[in-house]
């Protein structure tokens, strides 16, 4: 009896706090998750608590459950309450990174399918060699051990840079060190194993929007026994409204970009801005090193854009069957981080907000994750996106 009264004391002072958070929020309302927050400030975990509480307070939560007018999915037949399918026009891009560096920052201790702990710092889908006909040869994948918790994000930014043409051009430098720009370097996870284990003299920048996660680089990846390597905040992101790159003309060997937003639906004028700045800094023979999952379209289209700039691809790999099977092979380590990252908010446990909040909060960082059976999985799957790596040099 008396841990049946506790267990009601406790599930009805829950709903108590529900109410008032919702009170307040109707008074103070938090800024929206999805479009609301800037990429020029690190929430600190009172604010990350109060932008959850207010998120799952809020009309956005029923609209993600589908409680929404029939809208239009590209790349197939999408519903966010099964596949955590959302529409690039649902969210804002700086918005939603903000939230999701911070919860990870908030969140520094995870344990993995192995009883590894890990900080959560790749944001990173990842590939794996795969067999098989048309594959790429399993060499050009740059292996980790099994048990290591990001593994494959790890793989994906290692061989990125040791493709065929950027190992040439080393030998080729002899002992000078490379100098390599990253645009889009999030927490600078890749850029870490790529100055401590891959590139170790190499003199590396890493450029990203976001304030979170730049801080999180100098504190972990960015430290005195990693000095090749420099993190920095471009205010809302190299080529957006013609922001530069903080580098001289014709200085660097490689620019990497991995994984990011750039050209995910198109290659329109803000991706041809920042194509610009990478032959701009690049010097004469330097290489693009590009590797995503986006539409195969848009792939396409850079097949006719960068030869149009100056770019001629010296390298192609399609790692889409690698990256599938990365995501398979990392399913019980996501449903984990998935688990872990929503615990600290005391908002999940609420009566009726709780669960409902907590299966948007799923399904958004599954989609993002592109988690086995959600609408970004399935687009490899089908083939309307395809996970590339790929080397471009300058050409004039």
């Amino acid at each position: 009896k008396l841990r049946r009264k506790t267990a009601m004391g406790v599930f009805k002072t829950l709903g108590v706090l529900a109410v008032i958070g919702g009170v307040l929020i109707a008074v103070f309302p938090p800024p929206d998750v999805l479009k609301g927050l800037s990429s020029n400030h690190d929430h600190s975990p009172l604010e990350v608590q109060a932008i959850m509480t207010g998120f799952c307070l809020s009309p956005v939560i029923g609209m993600l459950l589908n409680e929404r007018p029939e809208i239009e999915t590209t790349g197939g037949d999408f519903k966010f309450e099964e596949d955590g399918d959302i529409e690039n026009d649902d969210y804002a891009q700086a918005s939603i990174y903000a939230i999701l560096y911070a919860m990870y920052k908030n969140t520094p201790n995870l344990i993995s399918n192995y009883g590894v702990k890990y900080q959560f710092t790749f944001n990173t889908w990842g590939i794996t060699p795969v067999d098989g006909e048309g594959q790429p040869p399993r060499e050009s994948v740059y292996a980790f051990p099994e048990k290591d918790p990001q593994r494959h994000g790890k793989q994906a930014y290692a061989s990125l840079v040791t493709q065929p043409p950027a190992m040439e051009y080393k030998k080729k430098l002899g002992d000078t060190p490379l100098k390599i720009v990253e645009i889009g370097c999030g927490t600078a996870a890749g850029a870490n194993v790529i100055t401590r284990e891959v590139h170790p003299t190499a003199q590396y920048l890493a450029l990203d929007m976001q304030q979170a996660a730049i801080n999180t680089c100098n504190e972990i990846h960015a430290t005195e026994d990693n000095p090749g390597l420099t993190c920095q905040v471009v205010p809302n992101g190299v080529g957006n409204g013609g922001n530069k790159a903080p580098v001289a003309d014709s200085s660097v060997d490689f620019v990497v970009i991995s994984e990011t937003h750039i050209a995910d639906i198109q290659i329109g004028d803000l991706e041809k801005e920042i194509f610009s700045e990478i032959k701009r800094i690049l010097k004469p023979g330097g290489l693009f090193l590009w590797g995503n999952a986006i539409p195969t379209r848009v792939w396409a289209e850079a097949d006719v854009v960068l030869p149009s700039m100056g770019f001629e691809l010296v390298n192609s790999y399609n790692h889409t069957k690698g990256a599938i099977v990365a995501r398979d092979e990392d399913f019980d380590r996501v449903e984990g981080v998935i688990d872990q990252l929503l615990a600290p908010y005391p908002i999940m446990k609420a009566p009726y907000f709780g669960p409902r909040c907590h299966k948007v909060g799923e399904r958004l960082i599954a989609n993002f994750y592109r988690h086995p059976g959600t609408a970004l999985y399935l687009k490899m799957v089908s083939g309307y996106d395809s996970y590339m790596h790929q080397a471009w040099k300058v050409s004039k």
